[in-house]
């Protein structure tokens, strides 16, 4: 059960500079919240999936991606 996963991420100053650059390079808001989320941090070293009907969307940016489509 994929709820069991789910959390509330508080947003820093590392999110609004991570997402900030995502948005200049053309990366549409959710999806740069979900790569900074997403990223190796200290909580999940090796980092989390993003869940998603539009994998292409996360195509170059560094995290891995769980394509629900399939």
């Amino acid at each position: 059960m994929l709820l069991d996963v789910l959390g509330i991420v508080d947003d820093d100053y590392a999110m609004a500079a991570t997402i900030g650059e995502l948005l200049r390079d053309g990366v549409a808001f959710g999806a740069a919240a979900a790569v900074h989320v997403a990223r190796p941090n200290p909580m999940l070293p090796d980092g989390a999936l993003v869940a998603t009907v539009a994998p292409e969307a996360y195509k170059g940016l560094g995290v891995g991606v769980m394509d629900l489509n399939r």
